[in-house]
């Protein structure tokens, strides 16, 4: 997949500005991976089980696939990314049900 750029991390799957940055910046390291959720409302995030309050609500969460191997470095990578001076780093950073059809790498910033 090519680079998703923070632009359409912003229109196309609705997270803010600042997790825009942090999302392109991960795409363009790990280009095997897929986003699958971005922003989703609350209707939404109830409707796929999602958490109450969930950061995806929030516009500041991206659920990626792609292979195991790629989101567990990806993972790795999220924790320690900086993208600007201000910057603290990530709310969450999940792996979750790693080895299933449902695996797929939950980030929030």
């Amino acid at each position: 997949m090519a680079k998703v750029s923070a632009a359409t991390f912003r229109g196309t799957w609705g997270l803010d500005n600042h997790t825009s940055i942090h999302a392109a910046a991960l795409s363009e390291r790990f280009p095997m991976l897929h986003p699958s959720s971005g922003y989703r409302s609350v209707q939404r995030n109830r409707a796929v089980g999602g958490v109450p309050g969930s950061w995806h609500t929030r516009r500041r969460a991206v659920d990626w696939i792609g292979p195991v191997n790629v989101l567990r470095a990806a993972a790795e990578v999220a924790w320690m990314q900086r993208v600007s001076p201000g910057c603290t780093g990530p709310e969450e950073v999940l792996l979750e049900y790693a080895g299933t059809r449902r695996q797929h790498l939950h980030t929030a910033w």
